[in-house]
């Protein structure tokens, strides 16, 4: 079969921090399908990926040209907009698949965490994403009168609020979570004292991602006499990065590195330290969370959203609802070497039952092979 994948932030070598849960279906696809990914609304150019063929586009003519071109049996979309209906799922007919990952169909009011009240910023995207999810509802209007289009969500908590918002049913959907490589993220054995590194290896391109609750957590922390026994490693970049790291950038037991780390490279990261720090304000699933703790690093997150589908508070990691709970943790974790050891391990056996890139992938290549 031939499959195309459209994803406005499919990633290469000059945007590791796109969408790389994308891509890692795209390689297992590949190993029986032909797969091409077209991503758009960037400068135009061909290049490939690790192994797959990648196209960019800077408008939507010559996109819609390139799919007739390609004439694909399958088109999956990630991170559905608009114009796709109209331009794309109407015009070509052939099955489709679309992966609701959350930006897409979220209401506004699940992300006033990013903005202050009666800003210009903020009612420019109350507007938006009014338009956003009505379109997104007409989407599933016109999903429930044909047999053409599925819905795949990541999580439970996904697909409930999807409906919510949209004030819709949908009628074919599948709750399909998105994969770990565990070949990549292999479970390394943590030593006591793994349980003093602490690692944040985050975007920071969004208040989502909750990276100043961390902040605030390491601040408690340095109040307490454990403190200086604790190492962090903190890395990432958007256009929070220095905002949110200044008031810790100063402590001797703390390094900052910008920018990103390819996928290949993580779990050589992963392998040096045994806590990953990653409280979020919204999350369908938490990839960096799951590929750490595939890794058998403890998460240290927060108890919303999708984030309990995935961490059992206690077993597989901490579930917490405030910087002071994160710093406690922290020095529970310390205090407790056998602890920390039992969950680490938890941990890396319960995503890789979760989450095994070949269940996950042979899930979705049934629903693609139908």
């Amino acid at each position: 079969m031939r499959l195309l994948i459209l994803d406005e932030g499919y990633p290469h070598l000059d945007h590791l921090m796109g969408d790389v849960f994308v891509h890692v279906r795209a390689k297992e696809y590949a190993k029986k399908h032909e797969v091409k990914a077209f991503s758009f609304f960037h400068a135009p150019r061909q290049l490939e990926y690790e192994g797959i063929p990648l196209e960019m586009f800077d408008n939507i003519p010559a996109l819609v040209k390139a799919i007739a071109a390609y004439n694909p049996d399958k088109i999956l979309i990630h991170f559905y907009q608009s114009w796709m209906l109209e331009k794309v799922i109407k015009v070509f007919k052939v099955p489709v698949i679309i992966w609701v990952h959350g930006y897409e169909a979220l209401g506004w009011y699940r992300r006033l965490f990013n903005f202050k009240w009666y800003t210009p910023v903020l009612l420019n995207y109350i507007n938006k994403n009014t338009r956003q999810q009505y379109h997104f509802r007409k989407l599933i209007q016109y999903a429930n009168q044909t047999d053409n289009i599925q819905f795949v969500f990541v999580s439970k908590w996904m697909k409930k609020i999807t409906e919510q918002d949209t004030l819709s049913k949908i009628k074919r959907a599948d709750i399909i979570h998105n994969p770990i490589d565990v070949s990549l993220f292999q479970p390394q054995y943590k030593d006591e004292a793994q349980r003093a590194n602490i690692l944040i290896l985050r975007s920071f391109s969004s208040r989502k991602y909750a990276n100043d609750l961390s902040v605030k957590a390491i601040e408690i922390l340095s109040k307490r006499p454990i403190f200086n026994y604790l190492n962090f490693k903190i890395i990432g970049k958007g256009q929070l990065f220095d905002k949110t790291l200044a008031p810790i950038n100063n402590y001797k037991n703390i390094t900052i590195q910008k920018g990103a780390v390819q996928q290949v490279s993580i779990p050589e990261v992963h392998r040096q330290y045994g806590i990953f720090l990653c409280p979020t304000r919204q999350d369908a699933q938490g990839v960096s969370m799951c590929e750490a703790m595939s890794s058998g690093l403890v998460p240290i997150t927060s108890n919303n959203t999708a984030i309990p589908e995935f961490v059992t508070d206690k077993q597989s990691g901490f579930l917490t609802n405030s910087p002071k709970e994160i710093a406690d943790a922290i020095e529970r974790l310390y205090h407790d070497p056998k602890l920390f050891q039992q969950i680490a391990s938890n941990a890396a056996t319960s995503i890789r039952q979760l989450c095994n890139i070949e269940s996950i992938t042979q899930k979705e290549l049934t629903l693609i092979e139908k």
